[in-house]
């Protein structure tokens, strides 16, 4: 999508798309998946395109991606401006793969001014439904001013949910920004990513800044617990074991995160955690560029 992307007949500069819903209480989205669906392995690539509303609230992802074999990629591509308020108790994302055996690829991507209300929600939410793994790579991506609820379950990510199972991969790279991601009633203010250990899956964060992120608690209940990990939040089932090196946060840089119960930039929920913490040198794995006195 955009007319001769990548030739020198290519058009300066962004293309724009306007969703134009009408208004809040319009009911056009009704029976709809999404304002972009691919069903049925269909390989969608959006380059160079600037996704604005009309200021409705909408109630259905912008970009939908159903069933199995897939492809997402989305290069130099702006959401910016959007508000979304899902219309019953299953959070949903901006971009939104409900899916197996897919690839999301998003390069030098801009996210801003994000607003998800009611259901809670994420800028990019992946929920695996299936028995197969999901790719996920995400380059030199901005995720700036996100501000959403968790789900009925606490799970947060503003910027990203990920279900990272059955050997799934998520890898966050070239200088990739999460700055002012805020998630109310949750765990994890930016990321949020729940790993099936037992398989052969990966979470790495090679080059990525984390900063002024923020999680907030839900006073209206004890359980589950919300309010931990300001930043980041990873839960899992099974045993991870270190020398795999599948977990990897050496990339992190971390600045000015806030967590209203504790992990003010990271908190891991995981069997095994002191041996993940004390691999390798001085907690390479775990901290990034953690240190007493600056982070």
């Amino acid at each position: 999508m955009k007319q001769m992307y990548g030739t020198s007949s290519a058009m300066n500069g962004q293309a724009e798309i306007k969703i134009m819903k009408g208004g809040d209480d319009l009911f056009i989205e009704n029976d709809q998946k999404g304002w972009i669906s691919a069903i049925g392995g269909l390989q969608l690539r959006i380059y160079g395109i600037k996704i604005i509303t009309d200021q409705s609230k909408l109630t259905i992802p912008i970009i939908y991606i159903q069933d199995t074999n897939s492809i997402l990629e989305l290069n130099t591509v702006t959401l910016s401006e959007i508000k979304l308020i899902p219309p019953s108790t299953q959070a949903k994302g901006i971009i939104h793969i409900d899916v197996d055996n897919t690839q999301l690829i998003a390069q030098n991507c801009l996210f801003e001014n994000i607003d998800i209300e009611e259901y809670g929600g994420n800028a990019i939410r992946i929920v695996n439904s299936g028995s197969y793994p999901i790719t996920a790579t995400i380059k030199g991506c901005q995720f700036n001013n996100i501000n959403s609820i968790g789900d009925s379950n606490g799970r947060g990510g503003s910027a990203i949910y990920m279900e990272n199972k059955h050997g799934s991969k998520l890898v966050i790279d070239d200088s990739c920004q999460f700055y002012k991601c805020i998630t109310d009633k949750a765990n994890g203010g930016a990321i949020y990513v729940d790993i099936d250990f037992t398989f052969e899956f990966e979470f790495k964060i090679n080059s990525a800044t984390v900063k002024e992120c923020q999680i907030k608690i839900d006073t209206s209940k004890d359980l589950p617990p919300t309010g931990y990990g300001g930043g980041i939040f990873i839960t899992g089932d099974g045993n991870y074991d270190p020398s795999t090196l599948r977990l990897d946060l050496s990339g992190m840089e971390i600045l000015d995160n806030s967590a209203e119960k504790s992990g003010q930039s990271l908190y891991v929920v995981m069997n095994k955690l002191k041996d993940w913490c004390q691999y390798g040198l001085s907690g390479e794995y775990v901290k990034g560029n953690y240190s007493d006195t600056l982070s």
